[in-house]
């Protein structure tokens, strides 16, 4: 067999056109490609579908992916990327990727090649948006091979290229793993042989953390464990209204009990794991659920208080040993039983996982946990309890660490307890006596949002809506890949076209706006047809916001659009200006920083984010995407929203359904004029027509003619979602 085969697989990675085709696949746009509405390098296409002329069918297995797995579009793709060049495929296997389902790639000499290859990791969901510049770029492939089936339809597409290499269809029947593993397919992948086998015979495989104890010793003592049952009931508490939504009658008692912190973690909904997806501590580059609360209660369990607030060197310091107590936990952790068939997001709890509440005996009552709790495979859809209050106390400990004694905790517990009421309890113990950040508790409890008892209180919405909006201001202006990044006037005295209270008063009026027309603000009030609340959190907030305006940027790109294509845009490139040097490494276009362009001013920013309210808020209750599947199942920093978490949100919408739809967003926003009346036309007259966008009228003026725009879209996706737009305004 010939080992220089491979070396026919050798398309050019020289042009952005391959790292486009990630997001022509993930966006369901291969057939404008295909039939030519729209440009790109033909050789690229091909090399990707497996295809000989863009008039041949498309291999079934790449209209499996698109049509069944929306979720792993891209990273498919990005695979089928790197494995139509031999060199990718060698790189990946003996420079980049470890065991460990990624790897870390590195930007070497390999000029524009190496730069679309990192690139693509970026737009295919496998490394973080914050890596796109960086000479080092951490990333990871766990996602997908956690999907079960979809390693059949990558099996078809790597006999696709062997075959394109020049081996015979029995030769490859004989020998396909042989083949494989000879030109280190599994290592350019992060797997190992079994890893891979099992991958691309239909199986999801993911990384199983070991037990450095055995957690079956826990059976005797926790599987039928004794409880306490409170009784807390007042005849007047009778007359609460308990037909609201989320909010029927609980029952008038509790639960008391103990249980070792590491098996309450380990059945605790903590990390909002699911079947497919990765524990979540896995799942995602520099993911770590320990953040500094956690790490500083872990030293304070270990060494007590004061040798906990120490620094790492003065805490082992023998001199200092006599400060050690013990790091004692007193206080409960609040969580609740969930019932049979209760949902949380697209997840449903199996009744074999359900912890069983048995009254029959009234002065002892007991808990009875599954047996599978006590195998170190078990990995539920959906965890029997949630906490609460005390998931910090919980993140200080992980499952599967030995320690030496005994760590119980006491634990109060509520069965079956509707979420407006847990986010009622996680309220009154935490946000009335002050003890967090205000705000943060509509992360934590994201329900608290939208309920009515809070509207008048002194320290409720109002609270939520004006800080949460000064907060994504100050992300977008601070995060280095935020195309505001430095843009916006913070304090009223740097040199910008917009300042920090425009930016705010135009989020205020738009996304945290609350109305009780059909359509509202998406992080403000509920999805009225789907009666519930949008749970995203601060750092998908921002996120979110950051990526729109980051796909905006970029349409207006001249790799985006050239020269000759949109005349306003042409005409701002040709005033007399240069770039900062932030601007420069953004790669901003004059067209979006220039003193003539409304998108950099409050009328731009303003009409965008109330039509991307309004069109975005439409798509989460009109289609079937839904915007809850990204619910948020990491730490929450109190005090700032942080880079890492930003990074990790942009990259599950990257990986989302809901991305293809700010791209295309994007795209068809830049169509509109957006040059202020001061700007420089060829036609005199439209100076005077963009005057009807001046002053606070002229954001609804900037509302409407972008409706009318969106409805006369070529584009179907935008022009269903505008036609709802048009029916509910």
């Amino acid at each position: 067999m010939a080992t220089n085969n491979l070396s026919k697989l050798k398309t050019s990675w020289t042009k952005f056109d391959a790292v486009k085709v990630i997001n022509i696949v993930g966006n369901d746009e291969l057939d404008l490609y295909l039939q030519e509405k729209e440009g790109i390098d033909h050789p690229v296409l091909k090399a990707y579908l497996g295809i000989d002329s863009l008039t041949d069918p498309i291999p079934s297995y790449w209209e499996e992916v698109i049509k069944s797995y929306p979720h792993h579009r891209k990273m498919f793709t990005l695979l089928a990327g790197i494995f139509t060049h031999h060199e990718n495929i060698e790189d990946f296997a003996n420079k980049y990727s470890s065991k460990n389902m990624g790897g870390v790639f590195a930007i070497g000499e390999g000029g524009k090649r190496q730069t679309n290859l990192r690139s693509a990791l970026v737009e295919g969901g496998a490394a973080l948006t914050s890596y796109r510049r960086k000479l080092e770029v951490p990333f990871e492939f766990a996602k997908i091979f956690e999907q079960e089936n979809i390693g059949k339809l990558f099996k078809q597409l790597l006999i696709d290229r062997l075959t394109k290499s020049g081996y015979k269809s029995q030769e490859i029947a004989d020998s396909f793993y042989q083949i494989a593993y000879e030109y280190n397919f599994n290592k350019a992948l992060g797997l190992n042989k079994q890893q891979f086998k099992n991958w691309l015979e239909g199986k999801a495989i993911s990384q199983i953390k070991e037990f450095h104890y055995d957690i079956n010793d826990f059976k005797n003592r926790y599987k039928e464990n004794r409880c306490f049952k409170v009784e807390q009931w007042l005849n007047e508490w009778d007359e609460v209204d308990f037909d609201l939504p989320m909010r029927s009658k609980p029952e008038g008692h509790f639960y008391m009990f103990k249980m070792d912190i590491r098996l309450l973690k380990r059945v605790s909904d903590v990390h909002r794991r699911k079947t497919q997806k990765a524990r979540s501590e896995e799942i995602n580059i520099q993911r770590n659920l320990k953040e500094d609360r956690s790490i500083e209660i872990k030293n304070y369990v270990h060494k007590g208080f004061p040798l906990s607030t120490l620094n790492d060197k003065d805490r082992l310091n023998e001199d200092n040993k006599t400060l050690q107590m013990p790091g004692v936990l007193p206080t409960a952790i609040l969580i609740n039983i969930l019932g049979p068939n209760q949902k949380r997001g697209n997840s449903t709890i199996h009744d074999d996982d359900l912890v069983k509440v048995d009254n029959s005996d009234v002065n002892d009552p007991k808990l009875i946990l599954p047996d599978q709790v006590f195998s170190d495979t078990w990995n539920p859809e959906l965890k029997p309890f949630e906490i609460i209050d005390g998931q910090h106390r919980l993140w200080a400990f992980d499952e599967t660490e030995k320690i030496d004694g005994n760590y119980e905790v006491p634990v109060v517990a509520y069965y079956n307890l509707d979420r407006a009421w847990q986010a009622y309890l996680f309220y009154v113990i935490n946000i009335k006596p002050k003890k967090i950040n205000t705000s943060l508790g509509y992360d934590l409890y994201p329900l608290l949002r939208t309920q009515e008892w809070l509207e008048n209180s002194k320290d409720g919405l109002k609270v939520y809506r004006e800080t949460r909006a000064q907060e994504l201001v100050e992300a977008l202006w601070n995060y280095h890949e935020s195309p505001w990044y430095r843009r916006i006037s913070m304090l009223g005295e740097e040199s910008s076209n917009i300042s920090q209270n425009a930016f705010i008063r135009a989020l205020s009026d738009s996304y945290f706006k609350k109305t009780r027309k059909s359509i509202s603000g998406l992080f403000g009030d509920v999805l009225k047809s789907k009666d519930e609340e949008l749970k995203w959190v601060r750092p998908q907030q921002a996120a979110f916001l950051i990526l729109l305006w980051d796909e905006i940027s970029k349409a207006l790109d001249k790799d985006n659009t050239p020269s000759g294509e949109l005349e306003w845009i042409d005409m701002i490139r040709k005033e007399n200006f240069s770039l900062s040097s932030f601007e420069r490494e953004l790669q901003l276009d004059k067209s979006f920083v220039s003193k003539t362009s409304n998108l950099s001013r409050d009328q731009g920013v303003t009409g965008i984010s109330m039509f991307s309210n309004d069109f975005f808020y439409v798509l989460a209750n009109e289609s079937e995407i839904d915007f809850n599947e990204l619910e948020w199942d990491n730490d929450i920093d109190e005090r700032q929203i942080q880079e890492s978490s930003i990074d990790l949100a942009i990259n599950k919408f990257i990986s989302h359904p809901i991305h293809s739809y700010i791209q295309i967003f994007a795209k068809e926003v830049i169509k509109f004029d957006w040059r202020t009346s001061s700007a420089e036309f060829s036609d005199p007259i439209q100076s005077d027509v963009q005057k009807k966008y001046r002053g606070s009228g002229g954001y609804r003026e900037i509302w409407n003619d972008l409706l009318n725009l969106f409805l006369n879209s070529t584009n179907e996706k935008i022009k269903s979602i505008a036609v709802k737009l048009s029916n509910n305004k």
